[in-house]
């Protein structure tokens, strides 16, 4: 993954921490104080606002300004800011709306087709499932307790397809001063390939509710 070190007077991204370092005479990160090396080209897709960005070059997305996801097989990153959290501008409303297809759905089939109790009986649940989904991550990104968490599983999902492609189901676990707790997540990015059990992540979750928990940064 590492090519050979970064040029003095340069920033770069650390292959040790993922953060963005300002690159002096002794070639070591600011932050961890590892050696840095360039990263090859290596594009993620934000998740955040879904555009794409070389993480070898930012560690923020150029697009919205988020903090993108952690390179796969290294430290997780920065470790989140403490709660409460500003989200990106635009992004409480692309999970509850725009990207939620649950809501799209049940929205569909309850106003368009209220006539019909059939629809209606669909379309409702499957709505208020889709906002009540979006609000538990809103949860925990926005005001969840920040741990280390590690990848115990990661596959592509065949059960969930759309125009053709399967997402990766990840699941993950997280240490809790009450003992341990686990999660999954859904992510359509095709560099989460790279991605393998035992891969440390942060992980956000609310204290008295821990089953509402999310991936911090957002994976897409």
């Amino acid at each position: 993954m590492y090519q050979g070190p970064a040029p003095v007077g340069t920033t770069a991204i650390c292959g040790y921490c993922g953060a963005s370092t300002p690159v002096g005479v002794d070639l070591r990160c600011a932050h961890c104080g590892g050696g840095i090396r360039a990263l090859e080209p290596f594009a993620v897709e934000c998740g955040w606002c879904d555009a794409s960005n070389r993480r070898d070059q930012t560690d923020t997305c150029r697009s919205c300004g988020g903090p993108l996801p952690a390179l796969p097989g290294g430290n997780p990153g920065p470790r989140p800011p403490e709660p409460v959290r500003r989200l990106p501008d635009g992004y409480e409303n692309r999970i509850k709306y725009w990207k939620n297809v649950f809501v799209l759905i049940g929205m569909l089939f309850t106003l368009c087709f209220f006539w019909t109790i059939v629809f209606a009986a669909i379309g409702i649940p499957m709505w208020i499932h889709g906002k009540r989904r979006a609000e538990r991550k809103l949860a925990a990104l926005g005001r969840g307790v920040a741990t280390r968490g590690r990848i115990t599983k990661i596959e592509v999902d065949t059960s969930e397809e759309i125009n053709g492609r399967n997402p990766w189901r990840i699941d993950y676990e997280f240490d809790m001063p009450s003992g341990r707790a686990s999660g999954w997540a859904h992510a359509w990015d095709p560099s989460h390939a790279r991605r393998s059990v035992g891969d440390v992540l942060w992980i956000v979750y609310v204290t008295e509710s821990p089953d509402q928990n999310a991936i911090w940064p957002p994976i897409h």
